[in-house]
């Protein structure tokens, strides 16, 4: 957006196009000649090294490390478990005044075969970790990538801002300058040449305000994309228009949004609860079988651990045996199985069963209503961006006639057809006409950063 001032001239034409001539100028020269010390990014080379290097988004990806490295220690109970044991015994009595001891050593190794039944308490709670994880995660990316797209146009459009002050300043120089050497000839008052020199002043304060807001901008870059604070930074690219229409947001915010995908998530794990539901209404079976042959041994067992099952094998080979009464090497072997049957729990289970059904009526309902709160929050981000946008083409043609309403008082005044304080009130109303464009102006990027944030648009 091109924003030029006209001084006052009796050739508003001529001036219009040496000053185009200058804004353009000025905007090449800041984007072709960058410092030799700056860093030269465009907007994917800062959205890549967000990525990569924002330390917000390394704490993240490492939380989700972390919760994958807890899968090796959830699922370390499914891998074998080898283990050696060693006892000595002594004993003593004092009628016979001797010591009877015992030395024995044995090598065990324990195996998890398979479970069944509902998911182990310690896999639910996995997924729950990493489900959170991945999401803050996805939910931080969005956050990052659409700060770094709205600070990286604010600084774009400030230097359009700045390039379009100095070239409205450099027209009221040239109109201090001629009310300078009227006053001097005694054809303007002291008056006329102090109201060119605050007009000056005023584009001079403008100026100073635009580079320090665009220094605060660069900084807080520089710390988004994980570089070193206080970096010479130059950024290569060009402000655009939003492309997606508001029926296409929809679509993409409701398959991106971070909310969604949670209370997906969390409905596919009510679902599998209620499924597992019929085993509650399983007998609880314990079995011991083993085999022992001297020094060696085997087991099989099946139990229940909350409300999974599991059936486990272990086997033991005694390096050194203990001496015990009655010890034979002759290969023996044993069983034990029991089962409890369920017949009347008070209703308890239907109660459960009722609960769990329940609570998948209500996540989906759930679900429904933040499908919906999302397509209203995206509708609403859309039309207040269009909103913004027009605006901000209406203040731009409510600058150009302030301006040519300043030239024309201007010219009244010198004829002695028109009075300070009009001029002062035309003044004032050009100058905060123009902020209040630039304030839309960056409004308008704001509002179009809200709407990519709630959409998860990445470029």
């Amino acid at each position: 957006m091109i924003l030029l001032t006209l001084p006052p001239s009796r050739k508003p034409a001529a001036v219009l196009v040496a000053l185009f001539l200058c804004a353009v100028t000025a905007l090449a020269g800041a984007e072709s000649t960058p410092t030799a010390e700056a860093d030269s990014l465009d907007l994917q080379r800062c959205l890549d090294a967000a990525m990569s290097g924002n330390r917000e988004l390394i704490q993240a990806r490492e939380r989700v490390e972390e919760v994958e490295s807890d899968r090796v220690v959830v699922r370390s109970r499914l891998m074998p478990n080898v283990q050696l044991t060693a006892s000595y015994d002594a004993l003593r009595t004092e009628s016979s005044g001797e010591t009877q001891d015992n030395l024995a050593s044995e090598l065990l190794l324990q195996q998890r075969l398979f479970e069944f039944g509902p998911d182990a308490a310690s896999e639910i709670a996995l997924r729950s970790d990493l489900r959170k994880a991945v999401f803050d995660y996805q939910d931080k990316v969005y956050e990052i990538t659409s700060r770094v797209w709205e600070v990286f146009h604010l600084i774009l459009l400030q230097d359009e801002q700045i390039a379009l002050r100095r070239a409205s300043k450099a027209a009221f120089d040239e109109v201090l300058e001629r009310q300078q050497a009227r006053f001097e000839k005694r054809l303007a008052s002291e008056a006329d040449k102090l109201s060119a020199e605050l007009n000056v002043l005023e584009e001079e304060l403008s100026i100073n305000s635009l580079q320090r807001q665009q220094f605060r901008n660069k900084m807080e870059l520089l710390r988004l994309i994980g570089r070193p604070i206080g970096f010479g930074v130059h950024l290569r690219g060009s402000l655009a228009d939003f492309r997606v229409d508001e029926g296409e947001a929809v679509l993409v915010a409701l398959g991106r949004n971070v909310q969604i995908g949670i209370s997906e998530q969390l409905l596919d794990e009510q679902r599998r609860v209620l499924r597992e539901i019929g085993w509650e209404y399983a007998p609880d079976v314990a079995v011991d079988a083993g085999l022992a042959d001297g020094r060696r041994r085997a087991g099989l067992s099946v139990n229940r651990n909350g409300d999974t099952w599991g059936v486990n094998m272990e086997t033991g080979l005694a390096l050194s045996e203990e001496d015990q009464p009655g010890a034979t090497n002759e290969a023996t072997w044993s069983a034990r199985i029991e089962a409890r049957i369920p017949i009347f729990e008070g209703g308890a289970r239907l109660g459960r069963e009722a609960l769990h059904r329940a609570r998948l009526r209500r996540l989906q309902a759930q679900l429904r209503d933040l499908r919906a709160g999302v397509e209203l929050q995206v509708r609403q981000a859309y039309q207040s961006m269009l909103e913004e946008q027009e605006k901000t083409g209406l203040q731009e043609q409510r600058v150009v006639i302030e301006r040519r309403r300043l030239e024309i008082s201007q010219l009244l005044r010198d004829k002695g057809q028109g009075n300070e304080n009009q001029l002062e009130t035309v003044r004032n109303q050009f100058f905060s006409a123009q902020r209040n464009l630039f304030i839309n102006q960056e409004t308008y990027i704001t509002r179009q950063a809200q709407l990519r944030r709630l959409m998860g648009f990445l470029e």
